[in-house]
């Protein structure tokens, strides 16, 4: 009986701690993990998301074609 009292604890103790500082800043609205607060503007950010998709397809491209250099025997030896 005495070995399930510091598991029940730790056990009470995580619960207790998620509930003050994850569950009960979500139903107020404060919570970082969730929506953005009012005031913040992530319009900006969205529209820059597809110029920097692009760009980053466009160097991942420019990567497939470019040697391996070294790999797999494509250099030529002296």
């Amino acid at each position: 009986m005495t070995e399930l009292i510091l598991p029940a604890g730790i056990l009470l103790a995580s619960l207790t701690l998620t509930y003050f500082f994850c569950l009960r800043p979500m139903r107020t609205g404060k919570c970082a993990m969730g929506h953005a607060a009012p005031g913040m503007d992530h319009s900006a950010s969205s529209s820059n998301d597809g110029a920097e998709l692009a760009r980053l397809r466009a160097e991942v491209e420019v990567l497939r074609g470019a040697p391996l250099g070294g790999r797999g025997g494509t250099t030529p030896r002296a």
